[in-house]
């Protein structure tokens, strides 16, 4: 991707999470919340709990270790570690960004009727933007697109469902989701600028 379309890319992101925030965000989380069914309920966050980041850093981690220093696949080994990477980073992005941006989630203004950006917040309940499972699920969708071509179309639906869970539980606004999947594309992207720079560390 050239920087011009990074930055197109970027606009368009940034201009569709505005637009939700302003029209959209309330009125689907309220959808849900009225429609959704217990059994919806459940099939829902057996979907969420796949955006994990803790599974696949711990996963990465012992397959790094093992094609490393137990198979001396030196290649492979690279390669886990740019997935182990890609979600370190993003992960560590979004966390960041939560902080900052110090967020009402949904449970907040069907309780209290809170709603927008408070900043600067620690509390699970204050610190919904971005969705941080929807920055895992995008991040490993675009560094496995990038070494696995043919797995693209899985692992993009894969990403999409693991967002739309996020958004029918009740954990996060559909702008919140958009916004993940910036953050975790765009973390792999830069990731993989910086990667192609160091030739020892070619994929």
């Amino acid at each position: 991707m050239t920087q011009k379309k990074y930055y197109f890319t970027s606009v368009i992101f940034i201009a569709l999470i505005a637009l939700s925030y302003l029209y959209l965000d309330r009125q689907v989380a309220v959808w849900f919340h009225e429609h959704l069914s217990e059994q919806d309920h459940l099939f829902f966050r057996n979907i969420t709990q796949f955006g994990e980041s803790t599974y696949y850093l711990i996963g990465f981690t012992f397959a790094f270790l093992i094609f490393k220093f137990m198979l001396q696949r030196p290649r492979w080994a690279d390669k886990f570690l740019f997935l182990f990477t890609s979600v370190a980073v993003s992960g560590i992005a979004v966390n960041i960004i939560k902080v900052i941006a110090g967020r009402y989630r949904p449970s907040e203004f069907f309780m209290n009727g809170d709603y927008g950006f408070t900043f600067f917040h620690l509390s699970r309940a204050m610190t919904s933007f971005p969705s941080g499972h929807t920055v895992t699920a995008f991040a490993l969708a675009t560094a496995i697109s990038h070494l696995w071509p043919r797995l693209s179309i899985p692992t993009w639906i894969f990403a999409i469902a693991i967002g739309i869970s996020r958004i029918a539980i009740g954990a996060h606004y559909p702008s919140d989701v958009l916004g993940g999947a910036f953050i975790g594309t765009l973390s792999v992207y830069l990731i993989l600028y910086y990667w192609k720079k160091k030739p020892a560390l070619a994929l």
